[in-house]
């Protein structure tokens, strides 16, 4: 019996984990097993793995001072930025915008029923954010603006160092935190600038473990704790902390910065191709967003005339993964804002192609001829068929 070949373009939504990655938490679980905080030897070794762990992170995000409070993924690390400052004394405002993970506009939504200020500053057609409307959107009540760097939904680069600049200059007291869970994969460089005070990233989207993040923040910087029960990080993040997994993210970590500068180029080159490919494949496909700004490694896509998971079903018949949006959202019936501002019309369904460092050309070419095979089978109902 013939096994079609996997051909896996999901990872914005998880990536495979490296073997170097793997190697350090099994090490870890082996014969790492100390609790960080105990004092005795096991304690300390596990400590000082936590603390190497903390060098290769903020190296990652292009160095200098970072604090790195360890969480359980992007999600938990930028909720806690968000909650974690905003409201702080009379600055009771958060300034968004309309492409951020769910994570920083459900907390935007709830300090909003709290009778804080949630401003969320549209992308539009382009889905770039324009720093200008950013930096105007702030007053002498904005404690805090987050921005993700690479949209994970609309798969777009954001200028989040001008962002930065222009909301200093106009409040400098006023805090940036950058979503960088996307970037530290899909950038060639991360060099963030001291306008930038905090930091998310997470170790399953660069090939680390699922289930362990951080949130880097600048040695000034200080942010209330949303759990209680223990003096972890000082206090600012309770519980014991997951040296295994936090081995295994700073593995990958180092792996990343390693071979990104070459990796990423190639990468964009393969989404190029995938893109065109797609698009040329069959009428009524269209990629979306400024192509100028296209993360390297991320292609969306908008499909006339189909259900995306119905597309993504019989993709997967032919050994294609890929998804519709964020996997954190994967059951939402409708699309999101960022993807309807960007013109996702009624009638088309959007998919998103991600594609990591490991994307071989006959991969992508496989994906083309299975989008190819099936698209029109969906659009007339014989989706089964396929």
């Amino acid at each position: 019996m013939s096994v079609t070949p996997e051909i896996y373009l999901d990872n914005a939504a998880t990536t495979r984990p490296w073997p170097a990655a793997i190697a350090s938490v099994d090490a870890m679980l082996a014969d790492g097993y100390g609790n960080a905080s105990s004092l005795h030897r096991r304690g300390a070794a596990a400590a000082r793995a936590v603390g190497k762990a903390e060098g290769v992170l903020a190296a990652l995000v292009g160095g200098g001072a970072w604090k790195v409070l360890f969480t359980s993924g992007g999600t938990e690390s930028d909720v806690t930025a968000v909650l974690g400052t905003v409201p702080r004394g009379k600055r009771d405002a958060l300034v968004t915008t309309t492409v951020e993970h769910a994570a920083i506009a459900e907390a935007g939504r709830r300090l909003g029923a709290a009778g804080a200020r949630c401003v969320e500053i549209g992308a539009g057609p382009s889905g770039v954010v324009d720093p200008a409307a950013v930096a105007e959107a702030v007053d002498d009540r904005t404690a805090l603006v987050s921005v993700t760097h690479v949209a994970n939904e609309m798969g777009t680069v954001q200028p989040v160092a001008e962002i930065a600049a222009r909301v200093k200059a106009k409040a400098p007291r006023c805090r940036v935190h950058v979503d960088a869970v996307q970037a530290a994969a899909q950038c060639a460089r991360l060099e963030y600038p001291l306008a930038v005070d905090m930091v998310s990233l997470s170790a399953h989207k660069i090939h680390g473990p699922q289930g362990v993040g951080a949130l880097l923040l600048r040695p000034d910087v200080s942010i209330r704790p949303l759990l209680a029960g223990g003096d972890q990080h000082g206090g600012l993040r309770p519980g014991t902390l997951n040296a295994p997994g936090i081995a295994g993210f700073a593995a990958a970590a180092g792996a990343i910065a390693c071979r990104r500068s070459a990796a990423v180029p190639a990468m964009a080159a393969l989404a190029d191709r995938l893109s065109l490919g797609l698009c040329g494949a069959a009428s009524g496909v269209r990629p979306l967003g400024a192509k100028e700004a296209r993360a390297p490694g991320i292609v969306v896509i908008a499909v006339a005339a189909v259900r995306p998971e119905v597309l993504l079903h019989a993709l997967e018949t032919r050994g294609v993964l890929a998804s519709s949006g964020a996997a954190c959202h994967s059951r939402r019936r409708e699309p999101p804002r960022c993807l309807r501002d960007a013109g996702l019309r009624a009638g088309e369904g959007s998919i998103r192609f991600s594609l990591s460092y490991d994307t071989t050309a006959e991969e992508v070419e496989g994906a083309v001829a299975a989008f190819a095979a099936v698209v029109e089978a969906v659009r007339a109902g014989h989706a089964g068929d396929v």
